[in-house]
């Protein structure tokens, strides 16, 4: 069984590992984790992190689930779903009438928006080179593009109804 709990300080490492791997290695970072509120999916059986969510609320008010990822071998179970509806959750309790979500699209796949939809996102806008600069500035490497990502964006949006 699969547990949805707040994220404990003994959880980053394997946080982090899920990150590079799903994300490219480096999107994700420490300081990322402690300024996000951050979920975590637990094996309950090996009591290890199989994914995870990040979101925040801005200093304007806006609202974001910066992203989810799952352990690739836990994929397909509803994990992403969950973490995201448990994110949406903790949002509406903060007052966000909408949420963000910037989704990664490659080959004209966006990449969780099942995950999104499931939750009542919806796709507002494309953004291309989304990530560019950021990933320049910052030196984290897109899984497909590697060093400076080029990939589009997709922007979700959750609107209280």
């Amino acid at each position: 069984m699969i547990v949805i709990r707040d994220m404990q300080p003994a959880d980053v490492d394997e946080i982090l590992a899920i990150a590079d791997v799903q994300l490219g290695e480096n999107y994700i970072t420490v300081d990322d984790l402690s300024r996000c509120y951050t979920l975590v999916a637990e094996d309950d059986k090996s009591h290890k992190c199989v994914g995870f969510c990040l979101s925040y609320v801005e200093q304007d008010g806006k609202a974001y689930v910066r992203t989810v990822a799952v352990n690739p071998d836990f994929s397909g179970q509803g994990i992403g779903t969950a973490l995201v509806s448990k994110a949406v959750d903790y949002l509406k309790g903060l007052g966000a009438k909408s949420i963000f979500s910037p989704l990664w699209k490659h080959d004209g796949i966006v990449n969780s928006d099942v995950i999104f939809r499931r939750n009542g996102f919806h796709p507002t806008r494309e953004i291309s080179d989304y990530w560019y600069a950021d990933s320049i500035a910052k030196g984290y490497s897109c899984p497909v593009c590697g060093k400076g990502c080029h990939c589009t964006c997709v922007m979700y949006e959750w609107l209280k109804g």
